[in-house]
Protein backbone atom coordinates (compact mmCIF):
# COMPACT_ATOMS: atom_id res chain seq x y z
CA UNK A 1 0.00 0.00 0.00
CA UNK A 2 1.40 3.10 -1.07
CA UNK A 3 -0.03 5.37 2.53
CA UNK A 4 -1.13 2.46 4.99
CA UNK A 5 -3.74 3.94 7.48
CA UNK A 6 -4.96 6.86 4.85
CA UNK A 7 -7.94 7.47 3.00
CA UNK A 8 -7.60 6.74 -0.83
CA UNK A 9 -7.69 10.42 -1.85
CA UNK A 10 -4.12 10.62 0.53
CA UNK A 11 -2.87 9.07 -3.23
CA UNK A 12 -4.21 11.54 -5.22
CA UNK A 13 -1.96 14.32 -6.47
CA UNK A 14 -1.87 17.57 -8.35
CA UNK A 15 -1.07 17.12 -12.07
CA UNK A 16 -2.83 13.31 -12.04
CA UNK A 17 -5.48 14.79 -14.05
CA UNK A 18 -2.97 16.35 -16.96
CA UNK A 19 -3.88 14.46 -20.34
CA UNK A 20 -0.23 13.84 -20.56
CA UNK A 21 -0.22 11.77 -17.05
CA UNK A 22 0.36 8.37 -17.33
CA UNK A 23 -0.37 5.64 -14.65
CA UNK A 24 1.22 2.32 -14.54
CA UNK A 25 0.16 -1.45 -12.94
CA UNK A 26 1.16 -4.56 -12.89
CA UNK A 27 -1.15 -7.36 -12.11
CA UNK A 28 -0.34 -11.27 -11.08
CA UNK A 29 -3.55 -12.94 -10.98
CA UNK A 30 -5.85 -10.17 -11.67
CA UNK A 31 -4.76 -8.65 -8.59
CA UNK A 32 -2.82 -5.46 -8.75
CA UNK A 33 0.38 -5.28 -7.30
CA UNK A 34 2.86 -2.45 -8.45
CA UNK A 35 2.17 1.03 -9.30
CA UNK A 36 3.53 4.45 -10.31
CA UNK A 37 2.68 7.75 -11.99
CA UNK A 38 5.09 9.52 -14.47
CA UNK A 39 3.26 13.31 -15.30
CA UNK A 40 4.93 16.95 -16.82
CA UNK A 41 6.53 18.66 -13.72
CA UNK A 42 9.50 21.02 -13.13
CA UNK A 43 11.85 19.74 -10.34
CA UNK A 44 12.04 22.16 -7.39
CA UNK A 45 16.22 22.58 -8.07
CA UNK A 46 15.28 23.29 -12.12
CA UNK A 47 12.24 25.00 -12.58
CA UNK A 48 13.08 26.25 -15.96
CA UNK A 49 13.46 22.84 -17.71
CA UNK A 50 10.03 22.36 -19.80
CA UNK A 51 11.06 19.22 -20.49
CA UNK A 52 10.53 17.45 -17.44
CA UNK A 53 8.85 14.30 -15.78
CA UNK A 54 7.89 13.76 -12.24
CA UNK A 55 7.39 10.21 -10.69
CA UNK A 56 4.91 10.02 -8.16
CA UNK A 57 3.11 7.03 -6.17
CA UNK A 58 5.94 4.25 -6.84
CA UNK A 59 4.56 1.33 -4.66
CA UNK A 60 4.71 -2.53 -4.98
CA UNK A 61 2.53 -4.87 -2.78
CA UNK A 62 4.67 -6.01 0.61
CA UNK A 63 5.67 -9.11 0.73
CA UNK A 64 6.18 -8.68 -3.90
CA UNK A 65 9.32 -6.41 -3.66
CA UNK A 66 12.92 -7.36 -5.19
CA UNK A 67 11.32 -9.69 -7.61
CA UNK A 68 11.41 -6.38 -10.28
CA UNK A 69 7.96 -5.38 -10.92
CA UNK A 70 8.84 -2.43 -9.29
CA UNK A 71 11.50 -2.21 -12.22
CA UNK A 72 8.17 -2.69 -15.04
CA UNK A 73 6.62 -0.20 -13.91
CA UNK A 74 9.39 2.29 -13.62
CA UNK A 75 10.48 1.07 -17.40
CA UNK A 76 6.71 2.25 -18.16
CA UNK A 77 6.77 5.35 -16.54
CA UNK A 78 10.51 6.18 -18.22
CA UNK A 79 9.45 5.46 -21.92
CA UNK A 80 6.37 7.25 -21.29
CA UNK A 81 8.14 10.78 -20.16
CA UNK A 82 10.24 9.63 -22.89
CA UNK A 83 8.37 9.31 -25.83
CA UNK A 84 6.33 12.40 -24.94
CA UNK A 85 8.89 15.08 -24.56
CA UNK A 86 10.50 14.34 -21.46
CA UNK A 87 14.11 14.93 -21.24
CA UNK A 88 14.65 14.87 -17.52
CA UNK A 89 12.63 12.98 -15.14
CA UNK A 90 13.20 13.13 -11.48
CA UNK A 91 11.00 11.88 -8.46
CA UNK A 92 11.14 12.38 -3.91
CA UNK A 93 12.43 8.83 -3.35
CA UNK A 94 12.05 7.83 0.26
CA UNK A 95 15.84 6.81 1.38
CA UNK A 96 15.33 3.05 1.77
CA UNK A 97 14.09 3.25 -2.24
CA UNK A 98 17.47 5.45 -3.12
CA UNK A 99 19.15 1.76 -4.73
CA UNK A 100 15.72 0.75 -6.60
CA UNK A 101 16.23 4.17 -8.18
CA UNK A 102 20.04 3.99 -8.90
CA UNK A 103 19.82 0.96 -10.80
CA UNK A 104 17.37 2.85 -13.08
CA UNK A 105 20.23 5.18 -13.56
CA UNK A 106 19.06 8.10 -11.50
CA UNK A 107 21.19 10.33 -8.71
CA UNK A 108 20.72 12.15 -5.80
CA UNK A 109 20.11 15.64 -5.87
CA UNK A 110 20.84 18.04 -2.73
CA UNK A 111 20.52 16.68 0.77
CA UNK A 112 17.92 14.63 2.22
CA UNK A 113 14.14 16.03 3.78
CA UNK A 114 11.74 14.94 5.95
CA UNK A 115 8.18 14.51 3.88
CA UNK A 116 5.16 13.03 5.82
CA UNK A 117 7.21 12.61 8.48
CA UNK A 118 9.35 9.58 6.06
CA UNK A 119 12.88 10.65 4.94
CA UNK A 120 13.39 11.08 1.68
CA UNK A 121 15.84 12.55 -1.23
CA UNK A 122 15.36 14.20 -4.82
CA UNK A 123 16.50 11.87 -7.62
CA UNK A 124 16.88 12.93 -11.24
CA UNK A 125 18.11 11.37 -14.39
CA UNK A 126 17.86 12.56 -17.95
CA UNK A 127 16.17 10.79 -20.59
Amino acid sequence: MLRPGRPPEASVYPGEDNPRTCHVAVSLGGDVVAVGTVFPDASPWAPERTDSWRIRGMATRDGLRGRRLGNLVIDGLIEHASSNGGRFIWCEARTTARNFYARSGFVIEGEPFMLESVLHVHMWRDL
